[in-house]
């Protein structure tokens, strides 16, 4: 991938766009490895398998980890209150989380749907 073009293409900084990246596929790799595991007639396979997946988890959360940091820095730089996250709009508290999970969960009262 070319300097910028997850930029320009997402809004986001290369560095969050790449740490995002390397943790979706390492936890698909670490689900692949799974059920590669499962399928393993061999012992000796089964363990590979197993031990990659374990080494894609343990990849997964460095990831993870990093991305929080990265996130940090993101919300920083836009001007955003310390401490707030790019995914709840850099509110704080628990309210403001609350309130986006509520959204991005799709939740609808019974009410809204004409139940109850």
């Amino acid at each position: 991938m070319d300097q910028g073009q997850s930029s320009d293409a997402t809004g986001t900084r290369d560095e969050t766009y790449d740490v995002i990246s390397i943790v979706y596929h390492a936890l698909q790799g670490a689900e692949n490895c799974d059920i590669y595991a499962d399928d393993a007639e061999k012992d000796e396979l089964r363990q590979f398998f197993q031990q990659a997946g374990d080494q894609q988890r343990q990849l997964a959360e460095q990831g993870k980890r990093l991305l929080a940091q990265c996130l940090q820095r993101e919300g920083g730089q836009s001007g955003e209150q310390s401490g707030g996250s790019a995914f709840f709009g850099g509110q704080q508290g628990q309210g403001g989380s609350q309130q986006t999970q509520g959204a991005t969960a799709g939740s609808v009262s019974q009410t809204d749907t004409g139940i109850g």
